[in-house]
């Protein structure tokens, strides 16, 4: 099914004259109050998946009845895989029983809506009917979609009884999706449509000819506009296309591309408009990764910090909740950070916190990996010999094995040391990285053993067959390279939909480590997912 125009203003008209039925308000009330007490839940799938958090409750309530023991797929019991369709869910090397975070997560990815980004009202609706299927719209069109419109004025009976049976007199006897929305919105627990996102916010672009002055220097300027309003303005400096196309793909909402009139105002540069602090005299110590549903004074200290930058972060009462996790995004935005409204160590420090080590307990391990790896990345290590502290953390642990294999003399040298840095970063969150894979003839310190590893694992992605995730590990081949398709190796910090490059944590660039925000989606030649 297309999402036409016309689609999208029958959804938009169908929401704007929903009425909920009187009699019907307490019930909706019931599973409302029930989903804002594990909010948290909610929260947790959404900073894994970018979906709404109250786009998954709906599901959760069609497809389970807010039941946090079985799949978010299809209601199937967490102890196993699901059976019914989609049978075998999760996939492998996952094992059950599985957490219902694990579960949600696995069933918005296979439903493709990890790389949906339009959540309007229409999009929220198209997203919502086509979880379930198009069955009402294409044989039953006389019927409005109970799985949206159930317990409203555009529903009265109808309904599918099983699977390809559907019985015109059958009520249907389930909330659905769009009044629950319906409902939360006139409670003022949602505001639906409202995008926090600024990039998304973005609906055409204009390039611009800058003039450098009396040097002769030209330069262009991207502006990402969102209707009439400036959203952002960046500068290619070496006007490169390749640049530019990277910068174009970070706006998955627009449509339209200009170029300027030579006599058109160059706009004013937009990013980074947030400069390094210096932080008060006794700056807090933040100790671990703040995010949506967290209490307590370090939370009110960003909540401070944010609003010395005029990010709004409400009341400083220390609880991290939907205007703070809002004021982040702002912030992150403002200062070209990547936006996924948490506090971890870079958005820390540019709010002027000193920052230790933070590992996310309670989280996933590869999204531990990716928290872990950017902080490691950011210490920026230099390999410079036998004393360095790249040495003693990325390089040394694999000598021995290189050693005994005979592919390093036990003299100490430089060795291409990316993939000990990955090696590294997954030992120290507790995925286990063995010093050599079985059967292979290399150590983990050369890129082409993780491909073995990976595969024998059930890990590796080939080139082209999905986009990368935070968490992710990515192998390159740099364009240009005659060393085959595995040229260097990196630890994905983030992915925005729609965008041709990516944000890492690498060792060994350059010989030293560091973080990356502009990394080709066509430099990945593999893509190693531990989940």
């Amino acid at each position: 099914m297309r999402f036409t125009d016309d689609l999208k203003k029958e959804y938009i008209m169908l929401y704007k004259t929903c009425q909920i039925r009187p009699e019907r308000i307490e019930e909706i009330d019931g599973y409302i109050d029930r989903i804002v007490e594990k909010k948290d839940k909610y929260k947790a799938v959404e900073s894994a998946t970018k979906v709404p958090w109250y786009f998954v409750a709906g599901i959760h309530l069609l497809e389970s009845t807010l039941n946090f023991n079985t799949h978010l797929h299809n209601g199937d019991p967490l102890t196993n895989r699901t059976i019914h369709v989609p049978a075998g869910r999760p996939l492998p090397p996952k094992n059950p029983p599985f957490t219902w975070i694990e579960s949600a997560i696995d069933a918005l990815t296979y439903q493709g809506l990890t790389t949906w980004h339009d959540w309007s009202v229409e999009g929220l609706c198209f997203k919502f009917e086509e979880y379930n299927g198009w069955g009402y719209r294409m044989y039953h069109p006389q019927v409005k979609f109970p799985y949206l419109w159930s317990f409203s004025n555009h529903y009265t009976k109808g309904k599918y009884a099983s699977d390809g049976h559907f019985d015109p007199n059958l009520v249907s006897q389930q909330c659905g999706a769009m009044v629950l929305l319906k409902r939360m919105e006139q409670r003022g627990l949602v505001q639906i449509g409202l995008i926090d996102d600024p990039l998304l916010k973005v609906t055409w672009l204009e390039l611009y000819r800058k003039e450098g002055g009396g040097n002769g220097a030209v330069s262009a300027v991207l502006a990402a506009w969102g209707g009439n309003e400036l959203i952002q303005a960046s500068e290619i400096a070496d006007r490169s296309v390749e640049e530019l196309i990277a910068l174009c793909g970070k706006y998955p909402n627009a449509s339209t591309f200009h170029i300027a009139p030579p006599n058109k105002t160059v706009p004013a540069l937009t990013t980074p408009i947030i400069p390094l602090i210096v932080p008060s005299t006794t700056p807090m110590t933040l100790t671990r990764i703040l995010r949506w549903g967290d209490k307590g004074d370090d939370v009110k200290a960003v909540q401070c910090a944010l609003n010395r930058f005029n990010c709004n972060a409400g009341a400083e009462d220390g609880e991290f909740e939907d205007q703070t996790q809002a004021a982040v995004k702002a912030f992150q935005f403002k200062a070209g950070l990547l936006v996924d409204g948490e506090v971890g160590p870079l958005t820390a420090e540019k709010l002027g916190f000193k920052v230790t080590v933070i590992v996310p307990p309670d989280q996933p391990l590869h999204l531990k990996l990716a928290a872990f790896a950017g902080q490691e990345a950011a210490k920026q290590l230099r390999w410079n010999g036998a004393s360095s502290e790249a040495e003693r953390l990325y390089l040394a642990p694999l000598r021995p094995i290189m050693i005994k294999l005979g592919h390093i003399g036990k003299e100490i040298v430089f060795y291409n040391w990316c993939a000990a840095f990955v090696t590294y970063c997954c030992r120290q969150v507790g995925i286990h990285i063995p010093d050599q894979p079985e059967g292979f003839w290399a150590s983990m310190a050369l890129v082409a053993s993780w491909q073995y590893w990976a595969k024998q694992q059930g890990y590796w992605h080939s080139k082209g067959t999905t986009k990368p995730m935070r968490g992710d590990i990515v192998t390159f081949d740099w364009p240009g390279s005659n060393n085959g398709q595995f040229d260097h190796i990196g630890i994905v910090r983030g992915y925005t939909q729609g965008s041709s490059v990516f944000e890492t944590a690498e060792g060994n660039a350059n010989k030293q480590s560091g973080n990356f925000s502009n990394r080709y989606l066509s430099s990945i030649s593999g893509i190693i997912r531990i989940r």
